[in-house]
């Protein structure tokens, strides 16, 4: 009955929202050519000798957290063949760029069951790993049908989630059934998890994989390559990361009362999701700036010199090397009821990050950069504007935050060691 309610609510709603979802399809370039598999079909070619692995990250912040993942289970697997699922496209081109050792990528079939059905007879896992905490019933009763042992790791509740999920307990508590691991971030996960309905002799507290990948900087390789386009500025370089829609308005404006300051001061514009480059540039051409997009300067074949008082990252897969280029760091997402994107980037760069008081999704390691005074945080565009322009004029201030935000970082690394061992204790006693 469950189950029956919850897949009429869905299908209800795909249906009423079907024409904004067609319209969204063909009018932007991030939903083009998804759809098929979404539905469960044009999946890729499986090698049906090798038995599988099915990961599922949600976007770019969960694949890239996968990547450990995917390299410790190609060694502790190597007869296995590794898939990965996302629910975006920009997950699905950072998967391709960043992660080596997956055997295909696809689409997150919707939560249906004539669909998720089919998909998981296509598949075959043996087992199935969910990065962070998306939780689709109709597809874990598919893989509990099917003998498959679902995984969470790296599991979070924010506040949000925790109090929508609370709501329907009683329905949750049968939905997380199959689950056999919740490897959670930290004990407040672990407890919410619990909350809500799952068992509580399944649940552990394995740390933020974020941490392990954050230490994991661009390498020296890496860094060179950029180096041939993009020389290191000898101004001063300001980098606004992971930024979202309300808050490109405010760095720019910061930015434009620190030029008066600092005259040489560059900026560094990432916006979370880079089709909104177009539009972001628009703004930035309203102020009367120079910029160049990183597109751009991929596709030439010369030296880019640094004149421009702008550089938009219109494109995924350049944040971390660009943060080497940077002294100070704002982490989007932090001035809207957002949550805050990743911080851990840039403390690991010794980077002191400046973040807004949106920071559920990294709570615990906000207040452990705060507490260790490797960070700042904001309320608004003036709070910004005096911390970046503080941060900037001394040097010596931003490199002790900065290294103390990167202790922080090394100090937490481990979850990836402790989740592995987990999972594999997890199969050995519950593979069919």
């Amino acid at each position: 009955m469950h189950y029956f309610l919850y897949s009429t609510i869905l299908l209800t709603l795909l249906l009423v929202l079907m024409p904004i979802l067609l319209w969204k399809y063909f009018s932007t370039a991030k939903y083009k050519g998804t759809i098929s598999q979404r539905f469960g079909f044009d999946l890729p070619k499986f090698n049906n000798s090798r038995p599988r692995i099915w990961l599922h990250a949600v976007s770019v912040g969960e694949t890239l957290g996968a990547k450990g993942v995917v390299e410790k289970l190609s060694l502790q697997f190597p007869d296995h063949d590794i898939v990965l699922s996302t629910v975006t496209k920009t997950g699905q081109q950072v998967a391709k760029d960043k992660l080596k050792g997956l055997a295909a990528t696809f689409y997150l079939p919707v939560d249906l069951p004539f669909i998720v059905n089919k998909v998981v007879e296509k598949i075959e896992p043996e087992f199935f790993i969910v990065m962070e905490t998306e939780l689709w019933p109709n597809l874990f009763k598919a893989m509990e049908k099917n003998s498959i042992p679902v995984i969470t790791i790296n599991g979070r509740l924010s506040p949000g989630s925790f109090k929508n999920y609370s709501r329907f307990s009683f329905f949750m508590k049968k939905y997380l059934q199959p689950v056999k691991l919740f490897a959670m971030q930290s004990a407040l996960d672990a407890q919410r998890m619990e909350k809500i309905g799952g068992d509580g002799k399944k649940i552990i507290n394995t740390g933020n994989l974020k941490y392990d990948q954050a230490v994991k900087t661009a390498s020296q390789e890496e860094m060179a390559l950029l180096a041939k386009k993009l020389p290191h500025p000898k101004s001063p370089v300001w980098i606004a990361a992971s930024t979202h829609p309300g808050e490109e308005e405010t760095v720019l404006a910061v930015f434009g009362r620190l030029q008066k300051l600092l005259p040489n001061i560059k900026l560094i514009l990432v916006p979370r999701h880079p089709e909104r480059g177009d539009k972001i540039a628009d703004m930035i051409k309203s102020h009367g700036w120079d910029y160049s997009k990183i597109t751009d300067i991929h596709k030439s074949q010369q030296q880019y010199e640094w004149f421009q008082a702008v550089l938009l990252v219109d494109q995924v897969g350049w944040l971390t090397r660009l943060y080497g280029y940077a002294q100070v760091a704002f982490i989007g997402g932090t001035l809207i009821p957002h949550g805050g994107q990743n911080l851990l980037e840039a403390a690991a760069w010794s980077i002191p990050p400046v973040f807004g008081p949106s920071r559920y999704n990294f709570q615990e390691a906000s207040q452990q950069i705060l507490d260790a005074g490797g960070g700042v945080m904001i309320e608004d565009g003036d709070t910004l504007y005096n911390a970046v322009a503080e941060l900037l004029q001394s040097e010596q201030k931003c490199k002790d935050m900065g290294n103390n935000a990167q202790m922080v970082v090394a100090a937490n690394t481990g979850a990836l060691d402790r989740t592995m061992s987990a999972i594999i204790k997890t199969i050995k006693r519950d593979s069919p």
